[in-house]
């Protein structure tokens, strides 16, 4: 049986579930609550002159078990900066339920997703950890499967990368004509709106990239300002006064490792070793703050990245398949 959330009884058993198979820190009802509390109490879905979906809104579903706990939790939203007709959506079950099983789950968010009037429905799902079934296959492949029968694609395929520094990555190459340095020391002009201007330009390169192309106080706010964010952790690499290529890297709670968030090269430049050099030089710089292991993750389908990263000694591991329904 597939209801609605109630948030009056629901929260408890849904910080059980999105804990329950220990690849998550733990949250407690009172977070889940109070994350809800900051979101619009209303939904305000709109339509655009062109007849495509806007504003904001959700729909969220369980499946509930016999004794108050919830065996699945369905999401599907979209918020003001979301590309228009696009829903995004999220589904989780407790560990060991059958890909089957959430199949209605699925199908509910499509129906709300029709009813509103949205164009695409997106969604991801996790590489498999776990143990295969009897037919070899793990329950993550199962369930692509069962969604791609229904009308899903694969559009992205995102892996996590992970590399040790060491205590003295080489020196980085740098390009003829071309100058290493950090958003808290360039002389560049104008450099964060110059650094916005290179992901909006690179972004649309990115084969892994669904979202809207941010405008520069969303960019910055997640970017710049976002927690872990420091000047100095911005690596460019500058043609003059212009900045052409940047990595921007992410502290995170473990001191002693950091998050590369994006990597990118304008395209007059690429083909230089430019991004290769840029990663060194972040690495170097890291070394020097204590940092030993370096997370990030890679569309699969960027190859030049992924060529770098291999290179680099990156370790390749599970990461996330996003799906997508053309409605």
């Amino acid at each position: 049986m597939i209801r609605p959330f109630r948030p009056e009884t629901d929260y408890p058993a849904l910080a059980d579930l999105l804990t329950a198979d220990g690849t998550e820190p733990p949250v407690s009802a009172a977070e889940l609550r109070g994350r809800d509390a900051a979101l619009p109490a209303e939904d305000r879905l709109t339509t655009d002159d062109r007849g495509r979906l806007t504003g904001h809104g959700r729909v969220r579903l369980v499946q509930p078990g016999p004794t108050g706990d919830l065996l699945a939790y369905a999401t599907a939203w979209r918020a003001p900066w979301t590309p228009p007709g696009d829903l995004a959506s999220f589904v989780v079950s407790a560990p060991g339920r059958a890909p089957a099983w959430l199949l209605p789950l699925h199908d509910g968010l499509e129906h709300w997703a029709r009813q509103v009037g949205a164009s695409r429905l997106l969604g991801e799902l996790p590489d498999g950890h776990e143990e295969p079934e009897t037919d070899g296959r793990d329950s993550a492949s199962l369930l692509t499967g069962l969604l791609l029968g229904r009308g899903y694609r694969v559009d992205a395929h995102v892996r996590s990368a992970t590399a040790a520094l060491g205590r003295q990555p080489p020196a980085p190459r740098t390009p003829p004509g071309l100058a290493l340095d950090t958003l808290a020391t360039t002389v560049a002009p104008d450099p964060e709106r110059q650094l916005h201007a290179l992901y909006r330009e690179t972004l649309r390169d990115n084969p892994g990239f669904a979202d809207a192309l941010p405008d520069f106080d969303r960019w910055r706010a997640e970017t710049l300002a976002t927690p872990g964010a420091r000047p100095d952790w911005v690596f460019t690499a500058e043609c003059a006064d212009r900045i052409v290529g940047v990595t921007v890297v992410h502290a995170t709670p473990d001191p002693q490792a950091c998050h590369v968030d994006y990597t990118a090269v304008l395209r007059p430049w690429r083909g230089r070793g430019l991004a290769r050099a840029l990663k060194l030089h972040a690495a170097r710089h890291l070394v020097g703050h204590g940092v030993l292991t370096v997370h990030t993750e890679v569309e699969v389908g960027n190859v030049p990245m992924v060529a770098v990263n291999t290179a680099l000694g990156y370790r390749w591991g599970p990461g996330h398949r996003r799906m997508v329904k053309e409605l």
